[in-house]
């Protein structure tokens, strides 16, 4: 059975979006949530069994997620790896954990629109429902986390094609009210 060092014990953990730090590997270590073998020395580092390793990461995956058989391809992993940070990032938007809020302005939606290529009317109508989302301030808002904002109650991935956070949030929001108008 293969062993990995820290180390090599990260990167698994990293991949699977659980952490990106190496000492909460060492910490999960010496509190006994991941099983492995101490070190003999200061020299040493910690050792562990891949079993143990690969049961860490499935106690800390949602339950309907599972590790990937060898034969899987990486469409397959891809697309659960979004699922798994989808589940992970609607539970921290419950418990309203956002880096931040994007503020609203007309202009900034009128250069979107224009850019965009769409009438003036979608942008009235993207504006008027925009407009409902102020969650209790002046003007509306958008929260953002990560690579996702909140919008009408959907998770909405924010269109990296575009260099600044305001871009990003305001295509992604206005490519979706464009599919939600059309269907």
């Amino acid at each position: 059975m293969a062993l990995y060092n820290v180390r090599d014990a990260l990167k698994l953990l990293q991949a699977y979006k659980i952490t990106s730090h190496e000492e909460s590997v060492r910490r999960w270590l010496r509190q006994g949530y991941i099983k492995g073998i101490p070190p003999k020395s200061r020299k040493e580092g910690w050792l562990i069994q891949e079993a143990n390793l690969l049961a860490f990461i499935r106690a800390r995956m949602p339950e309907h997620m599972d590790t990937y058989p060898s034969n899987t391809t990486n469409d397959v992993k891809e697309d659960t790896r979004e699922a798994i940070r989808a589940e992970m990032w609607w539970e921290l938007a419950r418990k309203n954990l956002f880096e931040d809020a994007l503020e609203v302005k007309k202009s900034s939606v009128r250069a979107c629109v224009e850019h965009m290529g769409l009438s003036k009317a979608f942008e009235t109508y993207a504006w008027g429902y925009l407009q409902q989302h102020k969650r209790g301030y002046a003007t509306p808002r958008i929260p953002y986390l990560l690579e996702a904002a909140l919008f009408d109650g959907h998770r909405i991935k924010l269109d990296t094609a575009y260099e600044t956070k305001e871009e990003q949030i305001l295509f992604a929001v206005l490519e979706h009210l464009r599919q939600e108008k059309v269907t």
